[in-house]
């Protein structure tokens, strides 16, 4: 069972026939869409031809050039809004955000470690270097003790 989506249908506003328009598709088509635009081309270069008459028509003409600029506009930002603040778009920034912070996190434990390891090499360095100043003093003192035995 094929259940075909309810469509209504809107008048071209160029030619005046019928175009279909999707239910909840957001905004309504104006022209006609099987004819690869020839319809919104058709009624642009009508309204350019009559953006400089004196009078209503020019003043019809520069409203409607205004109006589509208007829509260009409204689309853009609908496709922004759609892709940043969509829930998918809300779960990709926050997944970009988690995985920025994990690779931070981890960053930072990795310092962390080389730090440690840093330190307990000094550490055991420093207990070496201590080691080998008491068995040069063991020493020294021994060659002084021999020293004075000898004399």
């Amino acid at each position: 069972m094929d259940a075909e989506p309810a469509t209504d249908t809107r008048p071209c506003a160029h030619c005046g026939r019928d175009v279909p328009q999707r239910v909840g598709a957001g905004r309504p088509f104006r022209y006609c869409r099987d004819n690869d635009g020839a319809c919104q081309r058709a009624a642009r270069n009508s309204r350019m031809r009559h953006r400089n008459s004196p009078g209503l028509p020019g003043q019809v003409a520069r409203t409607w050039e205004a109006v589509d600029r208007l829509d260009q506009i409204v689309e853009t930002l609908t496709e922004a809004l759609h892709a940043e603040l969509s829930p998918a778009g809300v779960e990709r920034q926050l997944a970009e955000l988690r995985a920025e912070t994990s690779a931070q996190v981890a960053a930072a434990h990795a310092e962390r470690d080389e730090a440690r390891r840093e330190a307990e090499d000094a550490t055991a360095a420093a207990a070496r270097e201590r080691q080998q100043a008491r068995a040069a003093y063991a020493e020294r003192d021994a060659a002084a003790d021999r020293a004075e035995r000898a004399e």
